[in-house]
């Protein structure tokens, strides 16, 4: 049986099924189409909404309420608290050089999935920073992807069923722990990091690989931490 083409004006002609270029395309294309075709509708719906509903001429704040109060009051209502896991995790990958940009989503994703998954969330952020470095595009010549490098040979057709997009931090983030709470459960914390890795038991070399991954891992994850610190902030 000849292998199915597919053909994207961007991408051109590539082969059907879990290979780089058509997982890309899937991934990368695929969603573009989809968020144009959204985005023009909504602008369809709210120049609908605009021309048959006219501005209010009355004003919704009374005359001589002080304008500097509803400012205030806008300002609070738009801040949201942090709690002290996501600070701590935040402060945790500065420490190791994750930029700014995308840290505080990036923590906040960390301790929504380790509280889901029972996971220390420092566990997440280091097995994070040795797999991408914090590099929510980062994708390896082994085919794993995103934040937490998801093996798509392994778990692509999983997250390609879900609608699970692995380009995405809050999407990889949960995925990619769901994944390692399953390997902690089945075989204990660090012979489950290592299947994590890829491990192969009764394989030398994988043996060796992967506890040089799990030193790795265990030299961010068991830094020596700030005075005062609590785990109990990170579970």
């Amino acid at each position: 049986m000849q292998p199915s083409i597919a053909f994207c004006t961007k991408c051109r002609a590539m082969k059907v099924g879990w290979n780089r270029r058509y997982t890309m395309h899937r991934l990368i294309c695929d969603r573009l189409l989809r968020k144009a075709a959204k985005i023009s509708n909504l602008v369809i719906l709210t120049a609908v909404l605009l021309l048959g509903f006219p501005a209010p001429s009355v004003s919704v704040f009374p005359a001589n309420a002080p304008q500097q109060q509803i400012q205030e009051s806008g300002l609070q209502a738009s801040v949201a608290p942090v709690s002290p896991a996501v600070r701590f995790i935040d402060s945790f990958l500065e420490q190791h050089e994750v930029r700014q940009a995308n840290r505080r989503r990036l923590a906040q994703s960390i301790v929504t999935s380790a509280r889901k998954y029972n996971l220390n969330p420092r566990l997440i952020a280091s097995i994070m920073l040795v797999e991408s470095g914090g590099n929510q595009f980062a994708i390896s010549g082994k085919d794993a992807i995103g934040i937490m490098q998801v093996h798509l040979p392994t778990w692509g057709a999983a997250a390609e069923r879900e609608g699970i997009n692995l380009l995405k931090i809050e999407d990889n983030v949960d995925f990619g722990s769901r994944i390692l709470s399953n390997y902690v459960r089945q075989f204990g914390l660090w012979e489950g990091v290592k299947r994590y890795n890829g491990f192969i038991a009764e394989d030398p070399a994988s043996e060796q690989s992967a506890d040089g991954y799990v030193a790795k891992v265990q030299r961010i994850y068991e830094i020596q931490q700030p005075a005062g610190s609590q785990s109990a902030l990170v579970r």
